[in-house]
């Protein structure tokens, strides 16, 4: 099914880039962006969208390039400096997330613009000096608010880039900052829900389904929002039984009808959550309502301890792929709302219905076929259109339509 829908977007790609530009017109693209993608070969969709990617590190060359292109054309629209502070994540034991600042560093630079790497850590003295995974050294710079502006030892003017999700408060010295900030700290895990990006991203591809005369389930992700909820006193969590028994048996009405093998399932995620914390799959609302204690732990609190309040139960889509026999997803990267690349995330104790985004995860080159490689956006005089590109461009429109909610 996933190669007949393949072969009717190249059908009808020029209606189609038609259609995603004018969606894309309407509403402003963020600055970077990723998306996890589930595909069984029936049916494919995002599962996960990230506004602040953490995983450039992982990118191609070939990518990374095409980042700093798509970088150098975008930000002088929403900053006119040459200068660039990076404000990441406090954690600095976790190397591979420092190869992303120094992979991110140097994209930045390569699009000819001079980057500072801050920190909103209080207790280091004007710098920080930390190696990342390959043993390269950061230099992260402590961050003061001197009148709504930003500076640090070498920073004193220019456009702060967020790579820090935000769950938590935003820290003060980001409070009333005049100079350009993106992605908008509205849109941080503290305030920005998953359930919110899922309705504009399913009604997007209604929308586009309507237009193709195919089933929308194929590419939507079903998705339930259960608000003020307790895993640990069991408050409302019937509810969320209740949503998932719900999905399932559309699924198990959508499996009979595509002869699609294996057993529906739902995941169930903090709502506001990230780095694959908050998140379990369940079979039946009845293994919800019958968590044990361990299981109702992992859903008391996600990233920094945050509380989980709501979450969404999503279907279960699993993966058809695999490296080197273990379990793996693709994950896509976008620049300015354009796709520049992306890899693949590969687990080796998951199987192929569980998630993947969880410690010991790794990441690999794109598979080779014909969905994942090229990943290729509407440019050019290229004459095929990757299911997944296409998939990546309506959740960065729905991206654009939560900046627009949050203004």
């Amino acid at each position: 099914m996933i190669q007949e829908l393949q072969n009717l977007i190249n059908t009808r790609r020029k209606e189609i880039i038609s259609w995603v530009e004018e969606e894309r017109s309407k509403v402003p693209m963020p600055v970077y962006s990723s998306f996890d993608i589930r595909d069984n070969g029936t049916k494919a969709s995002i599962v996960d969208s990230n506004l602040f990617p953490a995983g450039f590190n992982n990118l191609s060359w070939e990518s990374s390039k095409l980042a700093s292109e798509y970088f150098k054309r975008f930000l002088p629209t929403l900053c006119k400096s040459k200068n660039i502070l990076i404000v990441p994540e406090a954690h600095t034991r976790n190397l591979f997330y420092l190869s992303n600042l120094n992979s991110l560093k140097k994209i930045l630079e390569d699009a000819d613009y001079k980057v500072a790497l801050g920190s909103v850590r209080e207790d280091i003295e004007d710098i920080l000096k930390v190696k990342d995974s390959n043993n390269k050294i950061l230099t992260l710079e402590k961050m003061k608010n001197v009148n709504g502006k930003l500076t640090t030892k070498s920073f004193d003017c220019g456009m702060v880039l967020l790579n820090n999700d935000f769950s938590m408060e935003t820290p003060d010295l980001l409070k009333d900052v005049h100079e350009c900030i993106a992605p908008p700290i509205k849109l941080g895990w503290l305030h920005r829900k998953k359930s919110h990006h899922f309705n504009h991203f399913c009604k997007l591809i209604n929308e586009f389904s309507k237009k193709m005369d195919i089933d929308d389930w194929l590419l939507c992700p079903r998705t339930h929002e259960v608000d003020d909820i307790d895993f640990m006193t069991g408050k409302n969590v019937e509810k969320i039984a209740e949503a998932a028994d719900k999905i399932i048996w559309e699924s198990n009405e959508k499996y009979k009808k595509y002869k699609i093998k294996g057993k529906p399932h739902v995941f169930v995620k903090d709502n506001s959550g990230t780095y694959g914390m908050g998140v379990f799959s369940a079979y039946s609302g009845k293994e919800i309502l019958e968590l044990n204690s361990k299981q109702r732990r992992k859903m008391k609190s996600g990233k920094e301890k945050n509380p989980i309040s709501s979450v969404i139960i999503q279907d279960g889509i699993s993966t058809r792929f695999n490296v080197k026999s273990h379990a793996a997803e693709p994950v896509i990267y976008s620049v300015a709302g354009k796709v520049v690349g992306g890899f693949m995330r590969i687990h080796d104790s998951k199987d192929q219905e569980q998630s993947l985004n969880a410690p010991g995860a790794k990441f690999d080159v794109l598979l080779k076929d014909n969905i994942t490689k090229p990943i290729i956006d509407f440019i050019g005089d290229n004459t095929q259109i990757s299911l997944y590109s296409l998939l990546a461009n309506m959740a960065n429109i729905a991206i654009g339509k939560e900046m627009e909610d949050a203004k």
